[in-house]
C-alpha cells in the first residue's frame, strides 16, 4: 500500500448548542492528531503514511455519535476550550470504518469566537489568514504543521510534549507576517496544499512558529 492510499480521520464535536471557537477546534484536531501518532502501539499502521504525504480528513460528529466514537479513539479526547476532537490510525478509504466513513466533511465552519489563550512555551501553529480556510480545512493543515513539527523533535523532546498536555495554540497571520514568520530561524516545516480541496494547488497553509515568535 502506498502513502497517498491511506488518510487518517479526525472527528470534531459540532455541538450546535454550544459551538466551540473555530481557532480551539482547530488546536484540538491538530493535538489530537499527532497525540494518536505518539500514543501508537505499533508502526504497522503509521509507517509508510508518517513519512509519505500524511494525508488527512476532518469530519465532524454531534454529541452522541462524537461520544461513541472517542472510546476507540488512540488520541484520548484533546479539548481546547470547549473545542473535542479525537483522531484515528491511518486507513484507506475503503477500510474505513462505516461509523466515520458516514460522517460530514465539507462545510465544517465554527464561529470565529475568542480562543482561549496559549499555553506558555506550548507550540504555535501560523495558519494563513489570507486564504479562509473553513474549520475542517484549516483542522487538516493544522495537523499537517503539528506533525512535521513533532517528527523533527527529540524523542525526548516529544515526550516532554506529550506529557505536559500535549498542548498548542493556533494563530492566523496575514500575507506579509505569515511569509516573515515562516522564513525566521526555528520555524516548523512549512506545509504546501496540493490543492484538492478549497484552496489553489502548491498554496502555503501553516507552520509552527519559532520558539518566541
Amino acid at each position: 500500500m502506498q502513502p497517498s492510499d491511506t488518510v487518517q480521520p479526525i472527528v470534531l464535536l459540532v455541538d450546535k448548542e454550544e459551538p466551540a471557537a473555530h481557532l480551539d477546534a482547530v488546536a484540538a484536531a491538530a493535538a489530537a492528531s499527532v497525540s494518536a501518532y505518539a500514543r501508537r502501539t505499533d508502526d504497522a499502521a503509521w509507517e509508510n503514511w508518517v513519512y509519505g504525504r500524511f494525508t488527512k480528513t476532518v469530519r465532524r460528529a454531534g454529541p452522541k455519535p462524537f461520544a461513541k466514537l472517542a472510546g476507540h479513539a488512540p488520541s484520548g479526547t484533546v479539548a481546547v476550550g470547549r473545542a473535542r476532537a479525537i483522531a484515528f490510525e491511518p486507513v484507506s478509504y475503503e477500510e474505513m470504518p462505516r461509523k466515520i466513513r458516514a460522517l460530514q466533511v465539507s462545510g465544517t465552519q465554527l464561529p470565529d469566537d475568542d480562543a482561549v489563550p496559549g499555553s506558555p512555551g506550548a507550540p504555535v501553529i501560523i495558519i494563513n489568514a489570507d486564504l479562509e480556510m473553513s474549520t475542517g480545512k484549516a483542522g487538516a493543515q493544522a495537523a499537517h504543521a503539528l506533525l512535521a513539527w513533532y517528527l523533527t523533535l527529540s524523542e525526548e523532546d516529544r515526550d516532554a510534549w506529550c506529557e505536559a498536555g500535549s498542548r498548542v495554540s493556533v494563530r492566523p497571520a496575514p500575507g506579509t507576517e505569515f511569509a516573515a514568520l515562516a522564513a525566521a530561524e526555528g520555524a516548523g516545516p512549512l506545509i504546501v496544499d496540493a490543492g484538492m480541496t478549497e484552496i489553489a494547488p502548491d498554496t502555503a497553509t501553516a507552520f509552527v512558529a519559532a520558539p518566541g515568535a
